[in-house]
C-alpha cells in the first residue's frame, strides 16, 4: 500500500486498518537524501507524540527519484535508523515491534493522476488496473511494474456531483528498496507516503474545517473552501500539493534542493498553473520543513506578498499514523 484507501463520497483518506498496535504505539519513518526520522506516538485516533528523533545521512546515501537504485549506502542508513530506535528504547517507548510502520518518502519518488470517473466505482482489481494505467506515461518503466494506490473521490458542484479517481505511485522497485531499510528493523511497512500528502493532512489536523489560513490574494477563502498549496523541504528536495478541500490538483517534485530563499523564485510559475490551468487560485500556503528551511522561505514569500503557514515535520510525521 502507498497511502490511503479507495474512498467514495468524500476526499482521499488515509487507510483505517493499518497502524494500529496492541501496545497503541504507533511508529512514522522520515526518509530524504539529507536525514532520517523516527517519531512514535501512542493512542487510537487523536495521537500523542511520545518520542521524536533524527539522524543525519552521509552525502548520496540515499538518492530521491522515480528510477532506481536509490539506496547507495545501506549501511550508514539502516545504522542512522537503529541508532533511532535505540535512542527511542532509551527513552522508554518501542517497548513491543510495531505490527506495521508509516514511511514517509520524498515526493520525487512518486507521481500523481487524476481521471473523470463514469458510472460505479471500480473493484479492487480493476481499480489497481485503472490505478497503473493512469500512470504509465508518468512513471519510466512498463506499467506492470508501477505500483499505485487509488481513490475515488466525489466533488459536489453547481452542476452536479461528479467522481474522479486519483491514483498515486511509483516504480514499485524504488518502492521496495524503501521497504527493504525498515524490514531491517524487523519491522513491516503498513504506509509508505509522499511527505506532501502526509503535511496535507497534518494541515487538516491542526487548523480544523473551518480555518482558511492566509490567502496569497487576499481573498476569503471561505467562500470557495480550503484551496492549499503544501511546500515540503523532505530533508534534501522539495515537493509541492496544491488541493482543494482535501482533493489533489497539482503535484510537483524537484530534482535539486530548493533553498528556503529560493521558494519564492518558485511561487509565480505556480500561482499562474493553478490560475490558468485549474482555473482556481491558491488560498493558503503552508511550509513543511526545519525551522531554518522554513522561516527563510516564509522570509522570502512576505517580501513578495504571500503570507505563509508553517508546519514542523514532526505534525506531517504524526498525522501519517492517524487513522
Amino acid at each position: 500500500m502507498i497511502g490511503g484507501k479507495p474512498v467514495v463520497g468524500g476526499r482521499w483518506e488515509w487507510s483505517e486498518n493499518v497502524g494500529l498496535f496492541g501496545s497503541n504505539e504507533r511508529v512514522a519513518i522520515g526518509l530524504g537524501a539529507r536525514r532520517a526520522r523516527l517519531l512514535v506516538g501512542r493512542g487510537n485516533g487523536h495521537v500523542k507524540q511520545v518520542f521524536v528523533g533524527s539522524r543525519d545521512l552521509p552525502d548520496g546515501a540515499l538518492r530521491v527519484g522515480l528510477r532506481g537504485p536509490v539506496v547507495n549506502d545501506r549501511d550508514r542508513v539502516v545504522g542512522a535508523l537503529r541508532e533511532l530506535v535505540a535512542e527511542a528504547k532509551g527513552a522508554g517507548v518501542l517497548r513491543r515491534t510495531p505490527e506495521t510502520v508509516s514511511l514517509l518518502v520524498a515526493d520525487g519518488a512518486f507521481k500523481i493522476a487524476v481521471a473523470p470517473l463514469e458510472g460505479e466505482a471500480p473493484g479492487r482489481a480493476d481499480g489497481d488496473r485503472m490505478a497503473r494505467w493512469l500512470l504509465r506515461e508518468l512513471v519510466p518503466v512498463d506499467e506492470s511494474e508501477i505500483r499505485a494506490d487509488w481513490s475515488v473521490l466525489e466533488v459536489a458542484g453547481q452542476e452536479g456531483a461528479s467522481a474522479s479517481m486519483l491514483s498515486v505511485g511509483g516504480v514499485d522497485a524504488v518502492m521496495a528498496e524503501y521497504e527493504a531499510l525498515v524490514a531491517e528493523l524487523g519491522w513491516t511497512v503498513g504506509r509508505l507516503v509522499p511527505w506532501s500528502f502526509a503535511a496535507a493532512a497534518a494541515r487538516t489536523q491542526e487548523s480544523g474545517a473551518d480555518q482558511s489560513g492566509a490567502g496569497d490574494s487576499g481573498a476569503d477563502a471561505s467562500e470557495a473552501g480550503h484551496r492549499d498549496l503544501m511546500l515540503c523541504d523532505a530533508d534534501g528536495t522539495l515537493g509541492a500539493l496544491f488541493h482543494t478541500d482535501g482533493v489533489p490538483r497539482l503535484h510537483r517534485a524537484w530534482r535539486a534542493p530548493v533553498s528556503g530563499a529560493g521558494v519564492a523564485e518558485e511561487l509565480p510559475a505556480l500561482r499562474r498553473y493553478v490560475n490558468d490551468h485549474l482555473e482556481t487560485s491558491i488560498s493558503s500556503v503552508w511550509l513543511c520543513g526545519d525551522s531554518p528551511w522554513a522561516e527563510d522561505a516564509a522570509r522570502a514569500c512576505e517580501s513578495i506578498q504571500v503570507a505563509t503557514r508553517i508546519l514542523p515535520p514532526e505534525a506531517a510525521l504524526c498525522a501519517a499514523i492517524e487513522g
